[in-house]
């Protein structure tokens, strides 16, 4: 890399004795130019980026002014403050303040004078004038271009802190929107679990009242069969009078499933120990050898054979279930 054109600091360094280029270490030995003050962790050493030119002129111009100011005032605080944002490269500015304390620590230690710097320079006769004009010169330039880079600083921070605060309301924004919508969300669910709920216990309650009626339905039939004077002519017509054990009492709908929830889910004494004699009542009904008081003066085909042996059956099973539930 190319060594930058260096700026001469004047002869104020010997006038107070301290060089400020020296001191605060403008100059990087690796490269022997003016590169970034900052630290380059990646690297472990110094940083080599280059300084603008524009704020490697204005820093070179504080190198002249610095020594001819007293070390204790706020303008030498300011302006050593400016030195050390316009050093670094834009990798590195968020070191400026790092820098400023050390470079004041620096200084310190140099011991300068403060107010005694007047009678100082009153001694240096040779530098007077000319070192009066080029700090005067100095002094309006850094005055102007320090608070105009204050000024943009301070726009710069505040652009910086309303973008923060923008982006932290839409954040907030959308976190609302989110909990909003996640709350409705939990309100409809539960709504709709109420509503399902609410539609189980009415389905479940209407479902007990159809078995119930079919029960009903099923001793009023019996009753009715056993005194009807009217004697079925077909099969088909026995088919239809006779009260089946099924929720629809319809000879179609007969299989042994059908049987055994007729009599689990409508007979009234289902689960109670006086399930043992209602059993014993139906499986007399329902005994092969009681098909005639069934069919009557009709001769039962086949289908009709299986299906009272099938209800036997499950009346049997039934009446076994309920005995073992009645010994516990």
């Amino acid at each position: 890399m190319k060594a930058e054109a260096q700026t001469p600091v004047p002869s104020a360094c010997k006038a107070t004795q301290w060089d400020p280029e020296a001191i605060l270490g403008i100059i990087n030995l690796d490269r022997g130019s003016f590169t970034c003050v900052g630290y380059a962790p990646s690297q472990r050493r110094r940083c080599r980026n280059p300084i603008a030119r524009n704020d490697r002129a204005f820093v070179y111009g504080l190198l002249e002014l610095l020594p001819l100011m007293d070390p204790s005032s706020r303008k030498f605080a300011t302006l050593l403050e400016e030195a050390a944002y316009r050093s670094l490269c834009w990798r590195h500015g968020n070191q400026a303040n790092d820098i400023l304390k050390k470079w004041e620590a620096s200084i310190t230690a140099l011991n300068l004078p403060t107010h005694e710097a007047k009678e100082k320079s009153k001694q240096s006769q040779s530098y007077t004038k000319k070192s009066q004009s080029t700090g005067s010169y100095y002094t309006r330039y850094t005055d102007k271009h320090v608070k105009t880079e204050q000024d943009r600083r301070e726009a710069q921070q505040d652009q910086q802190r309303k973008s923060r605060q923008e982006e932290h309301d839409k954040k907030k924004k959308e976190q609302e929107r989110r909990d909003k919508e996640a709350h409705e969300r939990r309100q409809q669910e539960a709504q709709k679990r109420k509503e399902r709920e609410q539609q189980a216990r009415e389905r479940a309650i209407k479902e007990r009242r159809e078995w119930q009626q079919a029960w009903q339905n099923y001793v009023t039939k019996w009753a009715a069969f056993k005194e009807a004077k009217h004697e079925p002519s077909t099969v088909q017509q026995a088919q239809a009078l006779i009260p089946w054990p099924v929720k629809s009492g319809l000879f179609r709908d007969l299989t042994s499933a059908h049987v055994r929830s007729f009599y689990g889910e409508a007979c009234p004494d289902t689960k109670t120990t006086a399930m043992f004699k209602t059993m014993q009542r139906e499986s007399l009904k329902w005994h092969p050898d009681k098909m005639v008081n069934l069919y009557r003066n009709c001769a039962p085909g086949d289908a009709d054979k299986m299906v009272i042996g099938m209800i036997c059956r499950v009346v049997l099973e039934l009446r076994e279930e309920a005995k073992t539930m009645a010994s516990r």
